[in-house]
């Protein structure tokens, strides 16, 4: 897999002591190096995995790494969550006995929600007792409970949070996720979406999500637009790459901003792609239109979701998606019944069209 490839060669860019030399410091330094043992614990990586674990050893070993973990503050969950992928690639660590004292003396790092998953999540992989967290099912259900997966209106965050919560209620594929039609939907139409737009980073995750969920059958033009932005290289630009800020850089500061703005993106289409499997069956992929409409009334933009409209009446098509942006339409309607702030005749025009045409239907 040429994202591995990538992700080898410039390993050194994990190292903390190299990243924090260009690069804008992180809460917790190890990140970017769990999130490459986590690849390394999926993926059959080669000599990559030895070489990754010789780094964690080196960074485990420093006083600033063990400092971060005794204090068990909010970062706790990521120290354990690297010495737990340590663990399970053959280089156990000495302190995971002493993350487990910890939390039978009480620590408590703050956690809700995704927060609660991902600790339990990585507790359970390290092997530690959690004598203050519920059982992982328990909480991803309650977690469940309070979603209300709307694919017009969730943002960035609210998107991570969903596919996280399904990798570590699934062990990132490795039990299945409890049947859920309304979670598989989003997460197809969102992955349609943010691929769309050129959002691999989000759009790898909610494509893995969609996996995890339903399976294969119709992601197959999610799957081409996911492996179409994989450069020769291996490399994969994620929504912060800039090519013309790029283009000014020289040296070391060339590499470190393309690392900067893409390892992360990498990481999750090489998750995500080696997940695919070698002969998907077929399936009715996301329409096109539904995509479009998505798109319009995640930008606010009336006259383009008119317009959509209009043309799932001609087709005769009547799906969730168009009875949702309806509803959004018709929720913009002013009380004297124009459309537009300040009122715009022309939009006027083309929204009641449109709701006229989609009442018809």
């Amino acid at each position: 897999m040429k994202q591995i490839d990538w992700l080898t060669d410039n390993l050194a860019w994990f190292d903390p002591a190299v990243w924090d030399e260009f690069l804008p410091a992180r809460p917790f330094p190890g990140g970017p190096l769990l999130e490459l043992l986590l690849l390394c614990d999926t993926v059959d990586c080669g000599p990559l995995t030895g070489r990754a674990l010789e780094l964690a050893d080196r960074i485990t070993a420093t006083d600033r790494f063990r400092a971060g973990l005794y204090r068990g503050d909010a970062l706790f969950t990521y120290h354990v969550w690297l010495l737990a992928l340590m663990g399970r690639l053959g280089a156990p660590s000495p302190l995971l006995g002493s993350a487990q004292a910890l939390l039978h003396a009480g620590i408590r790092p703050p956690l809700d929600g995704v927060a609660a998953l991902e600790a339990r999540y990585a507790n359970d992989l390290a092997g530690l007792r959690s004598p203050h967290l519920p059982p992982l099912g328990h909480l991803y259900r309650r977690w469940r409970e309070g979603q209300h997966l709307d694919p017009l209106r969730m943002v960035g965050p609210e998107c991570y949070a969903l596919t996280h919560a399904v990798f570590y209620v699934t062990g990132f594929g490795r039990v299945p996720l409890p049947p859920d039609a309304e979670l598989d939907r989003t997460a197809r139409l969102l992955a349609a979406a943010h691929l769309a737009t050129g959002d691999h980073d989000l759009g790898a995750e909610l494509f893995h999500t969609a996996l995890l969920a339903g399976g294969p059958a119709g992601l197959a033009p999610a799957h081409h637009r996911l492996t179409r932005a994989v450069d020769p290289d291996g490399y994969v630009a994620g929504p912060l790459h800039n090519p013309s800020i790029l283009a000014k850089l020289t040296g070391r500061k060339t590499q470190a901003y393309r690392f900067g703005t893409g390892y992360h993106t990498t990481l999750v289409t090489a998750l995500a792609l080696a997940a695919w499997p070698a002969h998907p069956p077929t399936g009715r992929a996301v329409d096109e239109l539904s995509t479009a409409l998505v798109l319009a009334v995640r930008d606010r933009d009336l006259s383009r979701t008119a317009s959509l409209l209009l043309t799932a009446a001609a087709a005769n098509k009547n799906d969730p998606t168009i009875v949702a942006a309806t509803t959004y339409l018709r929720s913009q309607r002013q009380p004297d019944g124009s459309f537009g702030i300040p009122a715009d005749p022309d939009l006027t025009a083309t929204c009641v069209a449109a709701l006229a045409a989609v009442h018809r239907n």
